[in-house]
Formats: structure tokens, C-alpha cells, sequence
């Protein structure tokens, strides 16, 4: 039996809807899944396994995890010995021009300001090391403010801690916005404090003129934890503090720089003399896996823009009683958490190419047992529709905090409707594969159990992919051009007499006729831009063809 959450999810943009609701989404690309999730990185620690075992187990692992973003630190002289430099300057280079790789460059390090600072000091070239690189901009994805200032800077001047940062922030913005580095967004600095009465996140607030005058993103670090074993599922932290983000953000877009979880056992223990119940709590590294499957598109559905999980790799596997080295998606040898294998699968299922286009609306029921469901939808360049379904905070806590178990796996039947038959539907668990662990054929239904991780239903139409050629579409059939204009012809047709049908992708039918093999041509130059689903039938009036064409004006 799950424990019940104590709190009420936020919905947002995950909307549970009652048994056989009709649902129109309008999707988001997969690409911008693909593209906005990042790791933590200690690269320029040069006593660590970033350092040491960097070809042998961090450029490999980081090729096979599949992730476009790191967060890391500039490789500044000030922060590194300058025979080092070099050394980490190339490696950035190397992970962003072979993997394509983007940097979110973070402030950790006190050099970067003093007491009685009012700008950011520079005098051991921290900013001129990108401004004097063009190399290195081409790498930015980000440059952000100094990392949790009201905990780190605060430990040194808890009074005037809130005055330095915003002086910092004001300094880092106003360089970066008047030279060479100007197209690059400026994150704000990351607060986690937001336990603190009063809050010390409003300190910063109070100072006027306001600090979002100093940012292009907000900034937010959301680790999800707590005394309760709801709080640790994905979102619980943004639901109860979230509020205090928006007297920072005054309506800017944000991002998460830090969010994920920790498998020290005996980090923080209950009954631990300084135990602190708001502080980091250890999950198994299975949890951790089934937490982090959905940690994504729950936080995505918050409205953050990016997202990156900390960390990459295990300082020390073998210390259970230190949380700070053991947050790794790796364990300090380099063998994979399940964690790991749960993004690289996902981001490989989401993969896709940047090039613009404005995803088609999808219909569907979802129906059965669907209490608490969440689901997301995304489509592909190609139009292939991909439906995310996982268990909500209430069924879908997996881990008992008070006992330190792995609760027992559950699952919940719902079935997806669609308006119109599809040629192929995969069903992937990425916590255990990359492939799907079903298919479907040339149906409009899907029954599927959600079970206490992500579930991906992937919709597919088009005809470059073999499987649809080969399994279940009429072999030698093929359509040009794809996009169309006016007119779509077809290759392949045997019959005198066939006629089609072309549906919008919410089921409605929006063109219908005739074809055959002496006149192989379908009209589309009554429809609008679009994504759409035709459908070939026999002189019997069963279908041997269905495909998606877009239509392009």
C-alpha cells in the first residue's frame, strides 16, 4: 500500500482528467525534452574522478548518457592551477565541438567578490576568459550568478550577505549585457534557502531597484525531500515554496540548476543528534531512478524552461555517510545507476533534430483507472506523437522514508482512445529499455498499465520508419512530396479504384476522394498548414495504407 501524499499536487499544465474524457493537447516539440535537460559537472577539480579518469569514464559515459548541457565553472586561472587550465579549457572544447555539448557557466568561488564589494571583481580574469574566447562563447548556453548565495555567502557575512549578492548579480549582468558576450541569457543566482524564516530570499526582494532588472532567467534548485515520503516526489519542493521564487522572478521565465536526489544510506540518518529534516534524504538507487523518470516533465510542467540534475558522477560510492559524494547518476568507478540508464533512454526516445515547426493537436480519451494519471505529449519533426504516463504523487511513491524500502511496484490500467487508426504503436519503458516492450499494429486503442515510473506510448505514422513499410502498411507504396502543397501523389497503387481519406489529428475527417494507378494524385489544396493522416481503402473498403502528410503553405 503507497503512503498518501500530505500535500496536494499543483497541476499546471498536467491536467488529470476524469474516466473517457475527450482531451485535445496541443503537444510540445520532443526536441525541446531533448534539449533542455543538463547535468552537473566538477570538471576542473583536479583531484577528482572528473579530472583523473576523464577519457576513460567521463567522456565515454557523457557520449552514451546522450545530454546536451553540463553546469560547470569557467577554467579561469583563478580557480586552477594555470597548468591546468589548459588541460580543462580543451576538454569543454572537446565535449562541445564531438558531442555537442553546451555550457551553463555558474559563479561557485568567493574570489569572484569581496565584503565591500559594490561589482563583480575580475582581476584574475574570470568573465575575459570567455569574452577573449570565441570558442568558449560558442560552448554558452548560460551564464548564471553566484551559486546559493544564502547559504554559502551567507556563512560569511550573514549580515551584508544580501547586499554583496545583489551587488555581484547587478555586475556580472551589466558586463556581460555591454560587450561581446551580450546574446548570452543571464541566470539569476540559485537560493535554496527557502526554509528560513524569515525567508532570507526575501532580503533580496526588498532591494531596490529589483534584482529581476539583473536577470534574463530566474533560478530555482528544487530538491525534492523532507520528513515524509510524498515530499520526495518529483515537484513536492517547487508546490510548497515555489510562491517565494515568484518575489525573485517578477514573472521572468526560469530554469532549475540543481534538482536530484542522493543514495548516501547513512547521510543525515533520523536519529542523527544534527538531523535536519528539511536537509537531503537518501533513496535507494532504484527510487532514485523511478523519481528521476518523471522529474523531467513534472517540473517542466511547473513552467521551467531548462533543468539540470546534480551530479553526474559519485565523488565517493564507498562513503555512505557523506550525501555531497554520492548524488551521482554513476558510481565513482564508473558503472551505471539505474538513474542513469532512465535518462539515457528517455533522451534517446525524445531525440530529435532543432528545425522549427508548430506541433499538430492531438485527441484522445483516456479512460480506466486513471486517479491521479499525469501525462505530456510531444511530437516529432516527422509527426510522430510520443504520450508520457506516469502515477501522480499519490500512487506514485515508490519509497518508504521511514523504513528505508522500496515499496512494492504497482500499476494502473487506462486505455487511450484515438479518433482514427494508427500504423504503429510503441510502448517504452525507459527505466528498463531503450526498445519498446510492446507494439501495437493498425489499431486506434491502447491498454496499458502505468506503473510507478514513465510510460511512453509513441504514435506513429510515417512511412520512412521500416517497420511500418514492412509490417503493416502494403509493401511498395509511397507517397510524394512529404511536405505537400496542393497535390500528393502516390507510388505503388495497384487498383483502378481506391479511395482515401485524410483526418486533421483530432479525428476530424477533412478531405476525402478518389485515386487509383493511372490517376496516383491526392488533393490537399483545400487544407491549411498542418499535420494530417491519410488513409487509403480498396474497392472493399479495407484499409492497406495509412500515413501522416504535412501540408505546408
Amino acid at each position: 500500500m503507497k503512503l498518501n501524499s500530505i500535500f496536494t499536487s499543483i497541476l499546471l499544465v498536467l491536467t488529470i482528467y476524469s474516466a473517457h474524457a475527450q482531451i485535445t493537447v496541443t503537444p510540445k516539440r520532443a526536441f525541446d525534452y531533448y534539449n533542455e535537460i543538463g547535468v552537473n559537472t566538477h570538471l576542473r577539480w583536479d583531484t577528482s574522478v572528473y579530472y583523473t579518469k576523464f577519457n576513460t569514464i567521463i567522456y565515454p559515459e557523457l557520449q552514451k548518457l546522450g545530454i546536451r548541457n553540463l553546469r560547470d565553472e569557467l577554467p579561469a586561472d583563478q580557480f586552477l592551477p594555470s597548468a591546468d587550465t589548459a588541460v580543462i579549457r580543451g576538454r569543454f572544447l572537446k565535449l562541445h565541438d564531438s558531442l555537442g555539448i553546451n555550457m551553463c557557466w555558474v559563479l561557485t568561488l568567493w574570489k569572484v567578490v569581496t565584503a565591500d564589494s559594490s561589482h563583480l571583481r575580475d582581476s584574475a580574469g574570470y568573465l575575459s576568459v570567455l569574452e577573449n574566447s570565441p570558442a568558449l562563447q560558442n560552448t554558452t548556453k548560460y551564464i548564471e550568478g553566484y551559486n546559493e548565495p544564502d547559504m554559502n555567502i551567507y556563512n560569511y557575512y550573514p549580515v551584508g550577505w544580501d547586499t554583496i549578492t545583489y551587488a555581484m548579480q547587478r555586475g556580472l549582468f551589466n558586463r556581460v549585457q555591454t560587450g561581446v558576450l551580450s546574446s548570452i541569457p543571464v541566470l539569476a543566482p540559485s537560493f535554496i534557502e527557502y526554509w528560513s524564516i524569515p525567508s532570507r530570499v526575501n532580503q533580496i526582494a526588498a532591494i531596490a531597484p529589483h534584482v529581476s532588472n539583473y536577470f534574463d532567467f530566474a533560478n530555482f534548485h528544487t530538491y525534492d525531500t523532507g520528513n515524509d515520503s510524498s515530499t520526495m516526489f518529483p515537484g513536492s519542493h517547487y508546490d510548497i515554496t515555489g510562491w517565494r521564487l515568484d518575489t525573485i522572478r517578477h514573472s521572468k521565465p526560469w530554469v532549475i540548476t540543481e534538482a536530484g536526489y542522493e543514495n548516501a544510506k547513512y547521510s543525515n540518518f533520523p536519529t542523527d543528534t544534527s538531523y535536519k529534516w528539511y536537509g537531503n534524504h537518501y533513496l535507494s538507487e532504484l527510487a532514485s531512478a523511478k523519481y528521476y523518470s518523471v522529474l523531467f516533465m513534472e517540473n517542466f510542467a511547473r513552467g521551467a524552461k531548462s533543468i539540470y540534475t546534480y551530479e553526474f558522477i559519485d565523488q565517493n560510492t564507498s562513503d555512505s555517510s557523506d550525501k555531497e559524494k554520492n548524488f551521482g547518476l554513476l558510481h565513482t568507478d564508473g558503472t551505471e545507476k539505474p538513474a542513469f540508464t532512465v535518462i539515457k533512454n528517455t533522451l534517446q526516445l525524445f531525440k530529435d533534430t532543432g528545425a522549427a515547426f508548430s506541433p499538430a493537436p492531438l485527441s484522445f480519451t483516456l479512460s480506466g483507472d486513471t486517479s491521479g494519471i499525469k501525462y505530456a505529449v510531444y511530437q516529432k519533426l516527422n509527426g510522430d506523437y510520443l504520450i508520457a504516463l506516469w502515477q501522480g504523487r499519490t500512487k506514485g511513491i515508490c519509497y518508504d522514508f521511514i523504513t528505508f524500502t522500496d515499496l512494492p511496484p504497482d500499476s494502473q490500467a487506462v486505455q487511450i482512445t484515438l479518433p482514427y487508426n494508427f500504423s504503429v504503436a510503441n510502448i517504452y519503458q525507459p527505466l528498463f529499455s531503450g526498445f519498446p516492450i510492446f507494439t501495437y499494429g493498425y489499431n486506434n486503442v491502447l491498454n496499458l498499465d502505468v506503473p510507478d515510473h514513465l510510460l511512453v506510448a509513441e504514435i506513429k505514422t510515417n512511412t520512412s520508419d521500416p517497420n511500418v513499410n514492412g509490417r503493416f502498411n502494403e509493401q511498395g507504396i509511397t507517397i510524394y512530396p512529404n511536405p505537400a502543397n496542393d497535390k500528393v501523389y502516390v507510388n505503388g497503387l495497384r487498383n483502378e479504384n481506391e479511395q482515401y481519406f485524410i483526418y486533421a489529428t483530432d479525428g476530424r475527417l477533412v478531405g476525402q476522394g478518389f485515386t487509383g494507378k493511372n490517376k496516383p494524385e491526392i488533393n490537399c489544396a483545400e487544407l491549411t498548414s498542418g499535420y494530417y493522416i491519410l488513409k487509403l481503402t480498396n474497392s472493399n473498403g479495407v484499409a492497406h495504407f495509412v500515413t501522416g502528410i504535412s501540408v505546408v503553405r
